[in-house]
């Protein structure tokens, strides 16, 4: 029951006072109102740093789980040796023991390197090596239950590589592929860190924009934007889990 309080319990305490009337929301709060969800979905920056984490959060759903997939296909059906595939498992995994202020710094420092400084490409760079472990070894938990008898079945009729990943492959990783591209989506739209040190000033992604709502205070608007944020995140969260269940 502590565990649950301790988790749920902010929470419940960030909507309750969203609900407030009032723009600084006190205990207990004076009375319902809906006006700050509606100040939040028709504030301009509010809008535009959300439709900026949707297009960086599509493009990296898309390459993560495309690379994710490829990765996947290495480790479980390259022809290499045992222990190849076990190292190049062990590269993808990197971002997840190396802390994330150290990965954005590195991306930063290789960005300034080649000329491109602080933007969108870093940021997508960023994101990509950030959500790559999650899609792999997801795609990798779905690819190592598939029949290889099939793809091989496929072969021997005839089909092409790239036919039995069209006709094989692919159709049977679909539920996973769709779940990596939710999953991967999530983790982007909601990353911080890695956008805070690669973005500059010219791009405002939703945590950023956060953010900087924070340094006002905690303001109803604050918690009604994080409520909706929250709302969005458990949805994409429970339909990958979703289309993750094996059938």
């Amino acid at each position: 029951m502590c565990t649950l309080v301790f988790f749920y319990g902010p929470i419940l305490a960030v909507g309750y006072l969203s609900l407030a009337p009032n723009g600084q929301p006190s205990v207990p709060i004076e009375g319902v109102s809906l006006r700050w969800y509606v100040a939040v979905l028709t504030d301009a920056r509010f809008v535009e740093s959300a439709l900026t984490s949707i297009g960086i959060g599509v493009v990296v759903a898309i390459g993560g789980t495309a690379l994710g997939a490829m990765a996947a296909h290495v480790i479980v059906r390259g022809r290499l040796d045992r222990w190849v595939r076990g190292l190049i498992g062990l590269i993808v995994a990197l971002p997840l023991f190396v802390p994330t202020v150290v990965l954005a710094l590195g991306i930063g420092v290789f960005a300034g390197r080649v000329g491109l400084g602080f933007g969108l490409v870093p940021v997508l760079l960023g994101h990509l090596f950030w959500v790559l472990p999650f899609s792999t070894f997801l795609l990798t938990a779905r690819y190592a239950t598939l029949d290889a008898e099939l793809s091989e079945a496929a072969r021997d009729l005839g089909a092409s590589n790239a036919e039995v990943a069209r006709t094989v492959v692919i159709p049977l990783l679909a539920p996973a592929l769709l779940a990596s591209v939710l999953f991967c989506f999530a983790l982007s739209f909601n990353e911080f860190l890695v956008t805070f040190f690669l973005a500059g000033s010219a791009i405002t992604t939703m945590p950023l924009e956060l953010f900087g709502q924070i340094r006002i205070g905690a303001t109803t608007f604050l918690n009604a934007a994080s409520v909706l944020v929250l709302v969005v995140s458990g949805a994409l969260a429970t339909l990958a889990s979703r289309f993750e269940a094996p059938v």
